[in-house]
């Protein structure tokens, strides 16, 4: 007689996105080792290049070149999710949060998915929280 499979859904505790039996996640392999950000200047088109492994501490003069270049959607996320792939979570929902406000006149599309991601920053910023109040005990 065979046993009944128990389903499965995944892996506990979220890490369904990593590759079974290995510690290589996968979530953030599409971050870029450095992103190029278009500069308008005059005639010529030039780039500054962002390294996303050695990431500032204070992001407000990366975001002020972000807003003045008006960049897409697509670089404000891929330098927020740097940031997350270094668990400098404040720091990359606040890019977010920045980014929504220098797309504020762009399309729904655009906003929605900096929303999504905003959310989904919050909430894995949520599962990284202590479980009991500070001070109780068991």
């Amino acid at each position: 007689m065979i046993p009944p499979r128990t389903p499965t859904n995944g892996i506990a505790n979220g890490t369904s996105n990593d590759l079974p039996g290995s510690n290589v996640s996968i979530r953030f392999s599409q971050i870029p080792r450095a992103l190029d950000i278009p500069v308008s200047g005059g005639d010529s088109e030039e780039a500054v290049e962002v390294d996303l492994e050695d990431l500032m501490d204070d992001p407000t003069e990366l975001c002020t070149l972000l807003e003045n270049e008006n960049v897409s959607k697509a670089n404000w996320m891929t330098i927020a999710l740097a940031y997350a792939k270094q668990k400098k979570m404040e720091l990359a929902i606040n890019i977010i949060n920045r980014g929504m406000g220098a797309l504020r006149s762009s399309k729904s599309e655009d906003r929605l998915s900096m929303l999504s991601c905003l959310c989904w920053m919050l909430l894995w910023q949520c599962r990284a929280a202590p479980r009991l109040r500070p001070g109780r005990i068991l």
